[in-house]
């Protein structure tokens, strides 16, 4: 009896250490996975919070670019100049020199009313493409000077959070700008955003970038 008693205690004890030590496991298992929870929220607080400022000043930024390039301006402009490598001053120069060469056919007194009205309206659409081409040129040179900027002070922590599709995005819309007024390709229609590259890029942008912060 005495060693069944004994052996009861044991057994007793034996359950009772195994529960603390099991409840010990438990909740230090609990508390672990506690901590690595609040971790990775705050973690993921602090990537929505860097994420939501970077991302407001970069579409601030791609914002400012101009949708058109001005060889998209010039496309209704008969022998017009082609721009590319960012000469747009050239293009507005070369535009001045072909203004004035109609001028001067204006002065013809032979000139037939038609030719008269011909001559005008190659004078008109110059000078519209002058103020568009300024406008553009302007609109491109801030942008980009921005851009710079961004570069410089918030990239590397652009690199370090944003998804990879925000930064594939960002990429082929460099690509594109590279293309429109450096390679002096037409970006397309400004009215048009299914056809105009820099606004579908533009575009894809910003939905990759509410992809990447869980907006809807």
């Amino acid at each position: 009896m005495r060693s069944e008693a004994i052996i009861a205690a044991l057994i007793g004890a034996g359950i009772t250490l195994v529960t603390t030590i099991c409840t010990s496991l438990l909740n230090y298992r609990i508390k672990r996975n506690r901590i690595r929870y609040d971790y990775e929220t705050k973690k993921q607080e602090t990537k929505i919070d860097k994420l939501n400022e970077i991302y407001t000043k970069l579409i601030g930024i791609i914002n400012l670019y101009p949708d058109i390039s001005p060889n998209d301006v010039l496309n209704s402009v008969e022998y017009a100049p082609n721009y590319s490598m960012e000469w747009f001053d050239a293009v507005l120069k070369s535009l001045d020199y072909q203004i004035e060469d109609y001028r001067k056919q204006l002065q013809n007194e032979n000139n037939s009313l038609g030719r008269k009205s011909d001559i005008e309206t190659q004078i008109s659409n110059r000078e519209y493409s002058k103020e568009k081409i300024s406008w553009i040129r302007d609109q491109y040179i801030k942008a980009k000077e921005e851009y710079d900027l961004f570069y410089e002070s918030d990239k590397a922590v652009f690199d370090l959070y944003a998804g990879q599709n925000v930064r594939n995005s960002l990429v082929e819309f460099e690509v594109v700008i590279h293309n429109v007024f450096i390679s002096g390709r037409r970006a397309g229609e400004a009215g048009d955003p299914i056809k105009n590259i820099i606004q579908v890029s533009r575009r894809n942008i910003v939905n990759s970038m509410r992809d990447d912060i869980g907006i809807s």
